[in-house]
């Protein structure tokens, strides 16, 4: 089975900012900005270390897991530098970013170009998947598609294609364990739910993926037959029905 696939996102919190960017520190880079407009303040490690982890060491749009095979981490101000000269540090307008994506969202201001801030926004409302390719629920979504590149197939897709094609193959090879080493097929169910949490690469692909795969729907009423189906699965399932973007 060839499975199609696209970039994703997911909803995220806004952690507590680092705590060395004190009010008095951010007036400070800020007038550093100012001074010189090529200063790239927003670099300094502090900041850059706690930006990595707001979304779990991925890109913010598209998932795609940062410093890994030449994937370097760029910081993305949702709001440009210019004209938002003060907000060059303001925590919550910093964002991990894939090149690619950072490269295509340029300096578009999103309030002339409407676009999903998953800090804020909840991708929910805006995205779904269909036959496993992203799209849109209303113009918001569909300008963050377009204005970010979410369906490149060269650098975002392909990965993504491997990567789901490698799930449904597993959720088909480990049918007859079932009935001949149970404690294994449950420990390969709970690996193959894993894969679609928050902390993984393209949680939100693979998750709507699992979610909606006949293979896991028969397995799951397998279990539950079996009296089976532990918490640990609900937990699981709690983490896929978040990260996931149905229709």
């Amino acid at each position: 089975m060839r499975v199609l696939a696209t970039t994703s996102m997911i909803k995220l919190n806004l952690p507590n900012k680092p705590a060395e960017l004190t009010p008095e520190k951010e007036l400070a880079l800020i007038e550093q900005f100012e001074n010189n407009k090529k200063d790239p303040v927003w670099q300094k490690r502090y900041i850059k270390d706690a930006v990595f982890e707001i979304a779990y060491g991925k890109c913010a749009y598209s998932e795609v897991r940062l410093k890994e095979e030449g994937k370097d981490m760029q910081i993305d101000h949702f709001c440009p530098k210019v004209p938002y000269a003060k907000r060059v540090v303001e925590w919550g307008n910093l964002l991990p970013s894939l090149n690619h994506c950072n490269r295509h969202k340029s300096n578009i201001d999103p309030n002339n170009i409407d676009i999903l801030n998953p800090l804020f926004d909840n991708p929910k409302d805006y995205l779904f998947f269909q036959n496993g390719l992203l799209c849109y629920k209303n113009a918001k979504g569909n300008s963050t598609i377009e204005t970010l590149d979410l369906n490149n197939q060269v650098y975002i897709n392909n990965p993504r294609v491997r990567l789901l094609s490698e799930i449904g193959k597993t959720l088909k090879d480990i049918g007859p364990w079932k009935d001949t080493d149970i404690v294994y097929f449950l420990q390969r169910i709970k690996d193959i739910m894993r894969k679609g949490t928050k902390k993984m690469a393209y949680s939100a692909a693979v998750s709507t993926f699992i979610l909606k795969h006949s293979l896991y729907g028969q397995y799951k009423s397998f279990l539950m037959n079996e009296s089976m189906w532990e918490d640990e699965f609900e937990i699981f399932e709690e983490e896929l029905q978040f990260c996931s973007l149905p229709k």
